[in-house]
This record gives C-alpha cells, sequence and structure tokens, in this order.
C-alpha cells in the first residue's frame, strides 16, 4: 500500500493521476474530514479552522483535493517542529484578475475569474526565496522541514485542476499557502454539497469463475500478484510476460480464454500493438488494459471506449474485480 501510496504521489506530480470529477463544496470536504485533519498534526500544534459558509462548488477529484489539504497541513506541522505552534486552514472565495494570477508559482498562470481557496499558514520556520523556488522539485528537502514529494504532488494536483498556488513565506517567520481553484459559475450556494462519489462497496468474496483469464505483464511482481488476485475471484489464470507470448497463448487456447488483461507498457511489442494484435485473433476478446496513465492519456493513443475496459495501476483487489465485472458485462 506505501508503494501504491508513492506511485499515486509521483502520478499527481507528473499531472497524469487519475481523477474522478465531481462538483465539490471545499468547505464541506474540510468539514467533513476535520479528525483525519487534526489526526495528523502533533498536540503540540494548534489547528484553527476558519470555513467560508458561501463558497462556490468547484470541479474536482474530491480525493485528490483532500490530500492536497493533507499535504498541506503536514508541511506546516513539520516546519513547526517539536516547538509548540499554530496551522490556520481558510476557505474562501475571491475575484482574481491576471496580474494576481501571474504571481501564481506555476507555470501557465490559469485565466482570470472567480476562484475558491485553500489556505495554510503555519508559525514554522520559514522559509528564504530560494528555497520557494524549489519547493515543488520532487524529493527537494531543506534541513528546516520536510517538504518534498509532498508539496510536488500537491502542485501536480492544482496543476491538473486548473489552479494557482502563492506562497509567503520569511525565514523565522513561517508560511502561508494559497491554492486556488476555478469556481463552478453558475452555482455560489452556500448549500452546496461535497458530491463524491462514495467508497466503492468492497466485496471481495464470491467467485467470479469458472472462466479462463490471461494476464499479460512484463514485470514478474505485477503479474504475480494479478494472478493471485484473479485465482481469489474463482478464475483459472494463465499469464505471459510479453505479447508475442501472449499472442502464441491465445492461437494455442483456441478460443478458451474468457478475458486478457493486458499491460499497456512492455518491451518488444507495446500493450497497443499487442491489442490490436488479439483483437484480429479474437474480434470479441474482452480486455481490460492496465497502465500507469490514466485512461483519458490512453485514449490519445487508442479508443478504448466500449472496445474495452481500462484499470490504472497501482490497483487493489476492488478496483479489479469493479473492472473484470464491468469487462465480463461487455
Amino acid at each position: 500500500q506505501r508503494a501504491a501510496d508513492l506511485t499515486r504521489q509521483l502520478l499527481a506530480y507528473a499531472g497524469k493521476g487519475q481523477f474522478v470529477i465531481s462538483r465539490v463544496n471545499l468547505s464541506a470536504l474540510v468539514e467533513e474530514n476535520a479528525l483525519l485533519f487534526r489526526a495528523a498534526i502533533p498536540k503540540t500544534v494548534t489547528l484553527i479552522v476558519n470555513l467560508a459558509p458561501d463558497v462556490p462548488a468547484i470541479t474536482a477529484d474530491a480525493g485528490q483535493i483532500q490530500q492536497v489539504v493533507m499535504n498541506l497541513l503536514t508541511n506546516a506541522s513539520e516546519a513547526i517542529g517539536e516547538k509548540p505552534g499554530t496551522i490556520t486552514l481558510t476557505t474562501g472565495v475571491m475575484e482574481a484578475d491576471a496580474a494576481t494570477l501571474a504571481r501564481s508559482r506555476l507555470p501557465d498562470p490559469p485565466p482570470a475569474g472567480r476562484y475558491v481557496f485553500l489556505e495554510v499558514a503555519d508559525t514554522g520556520c520559514g522559509m528564504d526565496e530560494a528555497t520557494i523556488e524549489r519547493i515543488f522539485e520532487p524529493f527537494f528537502t531543506t534541513k528546516f522541514t520536510g517538504r518534498g514529494l509532498g508539496m510536488s504532488a500537491v502542485a501536480g494536483v492544482v496543476r491538473a485542476h486548473g489552479g494557482a498556488i502563492f506562497i509567503e513565506s520569511a525565514l523565522g517567520h513561517g508560511t502561508t499557502i494559497r491554492v486556488l481553484l476555478p469556481a463552478l459559475q453558475e452555482e455560489a450556494s452556500p448549500q452546496s454539497r461535497n458530491e463524491a462519489p462514495k467508497a466503492h462497496e468492497n466485496d471481495p468474496q464470491g467467485p467470479l469463475g469458472p472462466r479462463t483469464v490471461l494476464v499479460v505483464d512484463d514485470e514478474p511482481t505485477v503479474r504475480h500478484v494479478a494472478e493471485a488476485m484473479l485465482k481469489r475471484l474463482g478464475f483459472r489464470v494463465l499469464s505471459a510476460a510479453s505479447g508475442p507470448e501472449a499472442l502464441d497463448l491465445l492461437r494455442a487456447q483456441k478460443g478458451a480464454v474468457d478475458l486478457v488483461l493486458l499491460d499497456l507498457s512492455m518491451p518488444e511489442m507495446d500493450g497497443f500493438t499487442a491489442f490490436t494484435e488479439m483483437r484480429r485473433l479474437v474480434p470479441n476478446l474482452k480486455v481490460i488494459l492496465s497502465s500507469g496513465y490514466n485512461e483519458q492519456i490512453v485514449a490519445q493513443r487508442l479508443t478504448i471506449h466500449g472496445e474495452a475496459e481500462f484499470i490504472q495501476k497501482p490497483f487493489d483487489f476492488a478496483s479489479l474485480r469493479a473492472a473484470v465485472e464491468r469487462a465480463l458485462k461487455k
């Protein structure tokens, strides 16, 4: 799970993580996760929360925005260290013109308009300008703080949501980080709810077999884990470490393979080519494509909607089960 979390943060930094978009009320999201946020902060640090009651909704991935809040609070806490201190978390709405947005710490400032903001201010050690300029570099740290991959992931998520980040800091005088996210123009109701999708109801029991699934992945660890998950679901599992090997198995099985779990990033023959060749052999073959990139990135190279299912790596048992169920219904 720690490896999966690290991978998700790296993908977030690259702006290629998986996003589940919904209408989100930022103040409601913070309020609903207040206990979680407070638990991430040492008892020596006081957390003050000021939530605006009338913020408009934003179009966002609630889970990713929650992670942004958590990372900002964690980094603020690390900046304070073991001594007593205060973190102030504030939400609100503002009009931002082009001149203001030009000061964003992210490249390519967004257009002028109405933005919902999240601000985290701490009484920690602060940073000089040289440190601020490097704060979003992956794994960059200073002797004062643990600001590294967490801030890189924050930058990736905010950039992917069309937002901006502003930082004010001085050595010995704390840091204030403000994140701006575009407000939905048609809604400014204080009754906006956080409409994040409910967590997938994990029902790991109950086999989906007996059927045959072919797992194709050049990474032995990934292949073996997928095999174990599928066997747990009651499937007969075949495996191949390459596209050509998978095609040979398909020919030998003569229609006995019900589903293929296919990695898209493989040497010798990539998954896109393998997918095309598999469909030539078995036109109605059910396929789940897997990749570290999200579905939108994959769709730029291959039109998969209606043709194949997709699952983003790293995936857990519940996610794989759901993808398998969708694929078998096609």
